[in-house]
Parts: C-alpha cells; structure tokens; sequence
C-alpha cells in the first residue's frame, strides 16, 4: 500500500513457480549472456538437425556425438530454465509469506525468517516487466533477482505506482 505521497508500494504475497518462471525468462533476456548462452544452444540444436538430416539423406548413418547436439540443446533451452525456477521457487516458498516494501531507501522484504535488505536503489541499475511480476535486476556480473508478483498487489491500479517509483528511481526498463 502506498503511504501519504505513494513513496512506499507494499506487496504481501506467498512465493508461486510461474512467478520464478518468469524472472528466470526475463533474466535469460537481460544478460549479455543469457542472450549469447540461448543462441549458442539454439545453433547447437539448428546445425545438429542439419548435420543429422544432411547424413540421413545422402544413405548415412549420423554419428552418436551429432545426435546428442539437438538433445543437450533441447535440454538446455527448456528443462533448465525450468529446474533453475523450481529451485529459486523452493527457496522462497520455504520462507512463507513475504511482505516486501519499495520505498525511499530501496527493497526490503519481510517473511518468517526475518527481514533482508536485497536492493538499495543504488544497487538496482534495471528491471523488466512481465506479464504477472516485475523483475529487479542488480549486481553487474552476477546479477541477483528480485522477484515482484503483481498478485501481491492490493489492487491492480497499484502496479502503476510501482512502475512509477521504479521509473523516479532511474531503474532502465527492459
């Protein structure tokens, strides 16, 4: 809830897994290497495929390394990210329930075990938008996430507040 002013927006909220789904997406897309790591794996699956269809079609047989391509690439680009959600969720959700302020001084996030100070805004350089959280990005070369479920809103009209002291913050919108 915004106080007096709306410099505070406050999100009450239990951790769920499409949230983490999200943030983990929107990381991939954030990085330098997330984009490069999701290319590399897109051309591992595109020039296993073509290897495999080129033998195929001449009367060959393709060798084991070049099947593995595709598979590892498959992998890569759909069950890890997928892993990599389930873990971040598990240890969130082992928290409980997470009261998580934006004010003047940064992002504090309140849950059962206590109370964590991930972001002062100076820390805080980017942040994406999803279709169900916002995504805070800080760190430069291991950037950490903090998790945003607009479900954890009181009402749909505060996710503009929220986007409006991420914006007076200097936060780059991605």
């Amino acid at each position: 809830m915004a106080e007096a002013g709306g410099n505070n927006v406050e999100l009450v909220y239990r951790a769920a897994v499409g949230d983490f789904r999200e943030a983990v997406r929107a990381s991939t897309r954030a990085s330098a290497a997330g984009r490069w790591g999701r290319g590399l794996l897109l051309f591992s699956a595109g020039a296993g495929a073509l290897v495999t269809v080129l033998a195929l079609a001449s009367g060959g047989t393709p060798d084991a390394q070049v099947l593995v391509m595709p598979v590892a690439a498959v992998v890569g680009l759909v069950l890890l990210p997928g892993l990599q959600a389930r873990l971040l969720h598990r240890r969130a959700a082992a928290r409980g329930l997470h009261r998580t302020v934006l004010d003047l001084w940064g992002v504090t996030v309140e849950h059962d075990h206590g109370t964590e100070h991930p972001a002062r805004w100076s820390q805080v350089s980017r942040y994406a938008e999803t279709p169900h959280t916002f995504v805070l990005f800080s760190g430069a070369h291991a950037p950490r996430l903090t998790v945003l479920p607009k479900r954890g809103l009181p009402n749909p009209a505060d996710a503009d507040r929220l986007r409006a002291v991420l914006d007076r913050e200097g936060l780059t919108r991605l």
